[in-house]
């Protein structure tokens, strides 16, 4: 059971994005993949499409991203 059960996994995302305040800071995606994976641990999203997601996000609303994480296609799930 999800914490978030009526919240798609993109609204989760935003949300994660959105409390990353500091415009100076990049958005992590190791740190975000941490934080999403504690939120939701049965996530049906693959690491790689959560970082993605995150990603997506990130630059929609003009932040700048820190990939300090190396996801492998098809690893998480």
């Amino acid at each position: 059971m999800t914490m978030f059960p009526k919240m798609t996994y993109r609204q989760i995302a935003a949300q994660y994005v959105d409390s990353r305040r500091t415009l100076a800071t990049p958005i992590s995606t190791k740190r975000a993949l941490q934080a999403l994976k504690s939120a939701m641990p049965d996530c049906a999203l693959s690491d790689q499409e959560l970082v993605t997601l995150v990603a997506e996000l990130a630059v929609e609303r003009g932040r700048s991203i820190d990939f300090d994480i190396r996801v492998e296609r098809g690893s998480g799930k």
